[in-house]
């Protein structure tokens, strides 16, 4: 299977390029890679005795977990030398400039001759990718150097068919070690794997960012003085799917004493104001976030329009909905977790292992209808109770994750 892979990838590689001269999208993804080449390459070789460590994350939540183990090693082993690799066009720049390493870069298309350079000129003793990521042609370049390769606070969705297990058990199988992020992940691995793979439990350190994260700033966000409206519900990482569920629900009669705070997903101003459409068609009752202090806010609805202040909002509601699980895939639930919220979310979750257990605990809820949402929202006060102190518990038993991870790292 990898060796049919491999020549896939080869012979994609020329229309790839082709393509990428017409696709606005896809010249910029080479042009980044390109600048990011010719920075590394001008930087001066590491002291072969210093230790180097790569960190590899997917996305922005995948980042997540990295830098809660770049910041363990910054504390207890300052002298490693930290590379973080990142995949995903919606890594910002600025998240980069931020994070705990000393080289970050963006990883390039998983040909076999695209790693060759940062392998000889880091030579890093271990490779760790995050989650669920496992680009073969990047395991492979490590297996070949004697490189340790992990995946940590790892998870696996189900392979489809028969090659599709075949295809991930190759893969997954190019890891020295797995550290999945719960015990049901686990038990997945080892079915594809066997009992022999090295395997263990160790948790989602994406957790330990969350906790450090929010406990920062603790009574960071309160809601506005005298607000008229008794409970919010906040509407976190919406796409258009999430609002054309939720918005109907301003002319709810049940949910009159309810407010909708909205943080979607992109905040760039086409996005905002086709949202501020949507909503002053139901009610005139809104307002942006930016457009006043909002300690001073009445507004029923309340458009956010800005980023860095969601996972601190939380502390100020009653429910949470987090966007992507209705028509992709379910977007960090850890934040309203740590508050004790109830969690609404759409039904694609199985790439989530926190989604699933959550749910699986009774304290985040599937909705596809008008009808579930209100039958969440109508919980009564003593289920929410068990549920605040059920999704709380869930955090803190994922506590110390990444220090885990650090002693298994350097054994």
């Amino acid at each position: 299977m990898l060796f049919f892979y491999r020549i896939l990838t080869i012979l994609l590689w020329i229309p790839i390029r082709v393509l990428s001269l017409s696709i606005p999208a896809a010249r910029e993804f080479f042009r980044v890679r390109k600048e990011d080449f010719v920075r590394i390459r001008s930087l001066p070789d590491p002291d072969p005795a210093r230790k180097v460590i790569w960190f590899h994350a997917s996305s922005v939540g995948e980042l997540d977990q990295c830098r809660a183990l770049a910041t363990v090693f910054r504390k207890r082993k300052p002298e490693t030398l930290i590379l973080q690799s990142v995949f995903s066009p919606s890594v910002r720049e600025s998240q980069l400039d931020a994070f705990p390493a000393d080289v970050t870069f963006h990883l390039p298309l998983d040909f076999p001759w695209a790693y060759g350079f940062l392998f000889d000129k880091f030579r890093p003793r271990t490779l760790v990718c995050m989650a669920w990521d496992r680009w073969p042609n990047l395991l492979l370049s490590a297996k070949k150097r004697g490189i340790r390769t992990l995946l940590a606070c790892a998870v696996i969705t189900p392979p489809a068919g028969f090659l599709g297990k075949k295809f991930y058990r190759c893969v997954f199988a190019l890891f020295d070690r797995i550290y999945p992020s719960h015990l049901s992940a686990e038990k997945n691995f080892r079915e594809l794997l066997g009992q022999k793979a090295e395997i263990r439990t160790l948790g989602d350190c994406r957790i330990d960012t969350v906790i450090r994260k929010v406990e920062s700033n603790p009574g960071s966000f309160r809601r506005p003085n005298g607000y008229p409206f008794p409970k919010v519900l906040l509407l976190a990482s919406t796409y258009e799917e999430c609002e054309g569920l939720f918005l109907p629900l301003l002319s709810e009669p049940s949910l009159n004493d309810f407010a909708f705070w909205i943080f979607p997903h992109k905040t760039d101003p086409a996005r905002i104001r086709s949202i501020l459409t949507e909503v002053s068609r139901r009610t005139e009752n809104v307002r942006l976030y930016t457009s006043g202090p909002f300690e001073a806010a009445n507004a029923r609805v309340v458009v956010f329009d800005v980023l860095g202040i969601l996972a601190f909002a939380y502390q100020a509601a009653d429910f949470a909905y987090v966007g992507g699980g209705l028509h992709h895939r379910v977007h960090n639930v850890l934040e309203p977790a740590y508050f004790g919220l109830p969690i609404l979310t759409g039904p694609k979750i199985d790439h989530s292992p926190e989604a699933k257990e959550l749910n699986s605990q009774g304290g985040l809820f599937i909705v596809k209808n008008e009808k579930d949402v209100l039958e969440t929202l109508s919980l009564p006060s003593e289920r929410l109770e068990k549920i605040a102190s059920s999704n709380r518990a869930f955090l803190e038993s994922g506590r110390g994750a990444a220090e885990r991870i650090y002693e298994e790292l350097e054994k």
